[in-house]
C-alpha cells in the first residue's frame, strides 16, 4: 500500500494534512539533491488552498526541471505531484469543494485550459 492508497482511504481532512506532513518530513529527511522545493516543503499545511498552491508551485518545478533536462528531478517532482494530486482530490471529495481546475500563469497564457475550446482552432 503507497501513500496514495491511504489518502484515497482518507476518512478526514486532518488525516490527509497529517499524510502530506509526513511526506514531507520524510523528502526533508532524504538525498538533499532529491528533496522538494522549500517553497512546496514549508510546514504546516493550512488548508486545501495551500494544497493547491503547493501543487501548482510543483508543476512549475517540474516545468522547468523538464526544461534543465534533469530527469532526477522530474521523477521526485512527478512522485510529489502524484501525492498532492491525490490528496487535492480527496479534500474536494470530502468537503465537496472543486479545488480544479488550476490556472495557473506561464507566459501570457493560462495552463491547463479550462475549456478546449480555448486552444482549438476555427471549426471545419
Amino acid at each position: 500500500m503507497t501513500i496514495t492508497d491511504v489518502i484515497r482511504e482518507a476518512d478526514t481532512n486532518h488525516v490527509i494534512y497529517f499524510l502530506l506532513s509526513s511526506y514531507v518530513n520524510a523528502s526533508r529527511c532524504g538525498d538533499r539533491l532529491k528533496s522538494l522545493p522549500e517553497r512546496v516543503a514549508a510546514l504546516p499545511l493550512t488548508s486545501a488552498t495551500d494544497v493547491k498552491s503547493r501543487f501548482e508551485i510543483l508543476i512549475l518545478e517540474l516545468d522547468a526541471a523538464s526544461k534543465r533536462l534533469d530527469d532526477q528531478a522530474c521523477i521526485m517532482l512527478k512522485d510529489a505531484l502524484t501525492i498532492f494530486g491525490t490528496a487535492l482530490n480527496r479534500l474536494q471529495s470530502l468537503d465537496g469543494r472543486r479545488y480544479w481546475p488550476l490556472e495557473l500563469e506561464v507566459g501570457s497564457a493560462k495552463t491547463p485550459p479550462r475549456d478546449l475550446r480555448e486552444t482549438a482552432g476555427p471549426a471545419l
